[in-house]
């Protein structure tokens, strides 16, 4: 079981790399690559909505995914129901009634782990919008082979041949989970163990986010 006192040395993820204000035309947007992955995401809001699509108490969140060739899957509508709850936990909707926000994301380049991607592109387009949130989300992905073995930010390659594939979101404050999705076959003691590594390497994100946030709030002053 990985501690709360591990050292972030022993986690590693895919090199991340991301721009700021890459679209004019948004209210916020952000492309970033994790390792050969890369996703684009734009925010547009709060604005003015139909009034059938108005909600007096919050605003309303549309998700949509595009994925990089062709119509969207339902694999690609998962994605949407999957990002689309995750930024509802974390934004302040309710400072927003009877508004739209609407979150769009760009499949560019999947070699492994887009939704993880997309879901820290999202969080990083909505703090560059200025939306106000209750806290910012980092989802990390990992593998399970049929040896048992945990492998952290897979590539394609490994998630080929994985037993088992999970995916986790976990708040900012206090690194409790707020999203899970997994497929295949596991125990239940991998999951907790999969969980807590995961857990401790939203860490290594978390660290990106603020540095990102900070390198443009200093280009800004």
């Amino acid at each position: 079981m990985v501690t709360d006192n591990a050292d972030l040395t022993d986690f590693k993820l895919k090199p991340m790399k991301c721009e700021f204000n890459y679209l004019s035309k948004s209210d916020g947007s952000a492309i970033l690559s994790q390792g050969e992955t890369v996703a684009l995401v734009s925010v547009n809001g709060p604005q003015d909505i139909k009034m059938q699509s108005q909600s007096i108490e919050k605003s309303t969140l549309e998700v949509i995914f595009s994925p990089k060739g062709g119509k969207p899957s339902v694999g690609d509508r998962y994605k949407e129901n999957v990002i689309r709850q995750t930024s509802e936990t974390a934004i302040l909707g309710c400072l927003y009634p009877r508004t739209g926000i609407t979150v769009t994301i760009q499949e560019l380049e999947d070699f492994g782990g887009l939704l993880s991607c997309s879901v820290n592109c999202v969080c990083l387009a909505l703090l560059n919008s200025g939306v106000a949130m209750r806290c910012v989300f980092a989802a990390v992905m990992c593998a399970i082979d049929d040896s048992g073995n945990i492998t952290l930010d897979p590539g394609a390659a490994q998630l080929e041949t994985a037993r088992a594939v999970m995916n986790f979101v976990f708040d900012g404050r206090d690194r409790s989970l707020i999203t899970g999705f997994t497929e295949g076959n596991f125990s239940e003691d991998a999951y907790r163990e999969a969980l807590e590594r995961c857990r401790a390497a939203s860490e290594l994100v978390f660290t990106f986010y603020r540095d990102i946030v900070k390198k443009y709030s200093n280009v800004i002053g």
